[in-house]
């Protein structure tokens, strides 16, 4: 029998696909950074992957490159840069002019050309804030108030979105994320899929799609991370029978930092006086979590492309004197153990820099 097809743009390093290839024929993958594609290539090979700007790869190109010759393609993945609708940017959503959040409209040019049966994008929580976005949903599900198409040359899908944490559904991280799933409406009036007015600033479907996956608890970071046997290492040390299990260095100082904080969860609340940093001695600071360790007894904090050092978040070990190292983080975003990465335009493994690496775990890796 054969597998349905799926395409999977904005791919990253590869964490998407890598559970696509157990349920779908994987015939094209799309990432614009070459470095992150090496590390796809590396895990998935490179024939049916395209390294391009998704907004100059034509019409013509896709269907040349997938060879679908009219078929209807059955899954379009897409999950879009997220750092533009990110809580953390200062730009009002309303107001921001972020070029990067502009590629989610790629989504909906792609299923002009494919007319996918069923679509998969995610973002982050913050991105329903964002006027892009709801033009986006309304270019998606392309039905007037009657729920007939409003544009006869594109589909239109019944579409269902959430905002999810990832812990409900295996992966053992403090992570919101923003799901929505489409499934193609062939048949019409369809008046179920109609996105009826605003409430809180979000448009709102009228019956949303019923397809959501079933929620699976994950295991708590300590239970994930033993099941790996990891070795311990050192603050600067490297496995040396795993090339990414590597760790940055740190200052005497920041051991002494990291020393002083209790195990599991401990903070710089614990710190001496001298220990401190003048920004934390004054009081309402933000960013508590800053310096502080994970606590295995708990699920670990978002990763980000700083989650391999110690003074960007609470990326300190649970128990060992160091910040996490790069297989620490690539298991955390449920990466298999022998997933291959490398921070530089090279087939050969674990090579180049440790930060490029990191920011490829932050990349489509749950």
């Amino acid at each position: 029998m054969k597998k349905p097809k799926a395409i999977d743009i904005f791919c990253g390093a590869g964490g998407v696909s890598q559970a696509l290839k157990s349920y779908f024929d994987l015939i094209t993958a799309v990432e614009y950074d070459p470095i992150i594609a090496k590390t796809y290539e590396l895990n998935h090979g490179s024939e049916h992957l395209i390294v391009e700007d998704i907004r100059k790869i034509t019409k013509e190109d896709w269907l040349k490159k997938t060879n679908l010759k009219g078929e209807y393609l059955d899954l379009l993945v897409s999950t879009p840069p997220c750092q533009g609708f990110s809580r953390h940017s200062r730009k009002k959503a309303l107001d921001s002019k972020d070029e990067r959040n502009n590629l989610i409209l790629e989504t909906t040019r792609i299923a002009d050309i494919f007319n996918p049966k069923y679509i998969f994008f995610e973002n982050v929580d913050n991105i329903v804030n964002y006027k892009i976005f709801h033009i986006f949903l309304r270019r998606l599900v392309n039905l007037n108030r009657f729920g007939n198409e409003k544009n006869g040359n594109r589909p239109s899908y019944h579409i269902n979105l959430k905002v999810i944490s990832v812990n409900k559904y295996g992966v053992p991280q403090k992570r919101r994320r923003l799901i929505l799933l489409a499934k193609r409406i062939d048949t019409f009036p369809f008046i179920d899929g109609v996105i009826n007015t605003l409430e809180s600033g979000i448009p709102t479907i009228k019956s949303p799609l019923s397809i959501w996956p079933k929620e699976q608890l994950a295991p708590l970071l300590g239970d994930h991370l033993s099941e790996y046997n990891l070795n311990p290492i050192s603050a600067g040390e490297t496995d040396s029978s795993d090339p990414l299990h590597t760790c940055r260095n740190l200052s005497d100082l920041n051991l002494k930092r990291i020393r002083s904080t209790p195990h599991d969860g401990g903070s710089r609340n614990s710190w001496p006086p001298d220990l401190l940093l003048n920004c934390h001695k004054k009081g309402n600071v933000n960013f508590g979590d800053v310096y502080g360790r994970m606590d295995r007894n708990d699920y670990a904090p978002t990763i980000t492309c700083g989650c391999i050092s110690y003074t960007k978040g609470r990326f300190g070990h649970p128990t060992e004197d160091r910040a996490i190292s790069l297989r620490e983080a690539a298991l955390i975003q449920t990466f298999p153990l022998d997933y291959k990465f490398t921070g530089a335009l090279s087939d050969t493994p674990y090579k180049g820099s440790k930060d490029v690496m990191a920011r490829k775990e932050d990349i489509q890796g749950w």
